[in-house]
C-alpha cells in the first residue's frame, strides 16, 4: 500500500513538472507586439493636470490571438516626464494583426509648463520650429502570457 502511494506521488511529480516545463516553453515562443503611439487627444483640463486620451497601436507578430489585459505607460518630451496612464481595457489582437488600444494618461500642469517653457527656448533661437521628440515606455499584460515591456519613440513635427 505505501508502495503504491510512493510511485502514485512520484508519477504526479514528474507530470506536474512536464505541464510546467510545456507551459513554460508556451510563454518562451511569443513574439512580443510592437507598440507605437497612434493618436493624442485632450481630454479635460484642470488647474493641476490635463487628461489626455492616447490611442495605441498594438501589432502581433504572432500566429495566434493575443489577450490585452491592461496596458501602463508613461510619455517624456524632449526627455522630460510629461504624463503617465493605464487602462485595464481587454482587446483581443488578432493573429498577425494589429488594433488601438484607448489608455487615459495624466499630466502635471507643471510638467507641461515646463516642457512649452523649453520648446519655445529652444524655438526663439531658431527660425524654424523644431520638432518635439516624444519617448513612450511601458509595459503590456498579455493573459496566460505574461508582461512585455516596450518602448517607441518619435517626432512631432509642427512645420509640416
Amino acid at each position: 500500500m505505501r508502495q503504491n502511494l510512493f510511485f502514485y506521488c512520484l508519477g504526479l511529480c514528474c507530470l506536474s513538472v512536464l505541464l510546467l516545463g510545456g507551459c513554460a516553453h508556451m510563454v518562451a515562443g511569443v513574439k512580443q507586439p510592437t507598440i507605437s503611439l497612434s493618436a493624442l487627444h485632450p481630454e479635460k483640463v484642470s488647474p493641476l493636470e490635463t487628461v489626455f486620451n492616447v490611442e495605441l497601436r498594438v501589432m502581433n507578430p504572432n500566429d495566434f490571438a493575443l489577450d490585452i489585459q491592461g496596458v501602463n505607460c508613461k510619455i517624456k518630451i524632449n526627455g522630460n516626464h510629461f504624463a503617465t496612464g493605464i487602462s485595464n481595457t481587454r482587446q483581443e489582437i488578432p493573429p498577425y494583426g494589429a488594433a488601438t488600444i484607448a489608455v487615459t494618461i495624466y499630466a502635471s500642469t507643471f510638467d507641461m509648463v515646463g516642457s512649452v517653457v523649453q520648446f519655445l527656448q529652444q524655438t526663439g533661437q531658431d527660425a524654424r520650429v523644431a520638432p518635439l521628440h516624444y519617448e513612450l515606455s511601458g509595459t503590456v499584460h498579455l493573459g496566460g502570457y505574461g508582461q512585455y515591456p516596450f518602448n517607441s519613440t518619435g517626432d512631432f513635427n509642427f512645420s509640416q
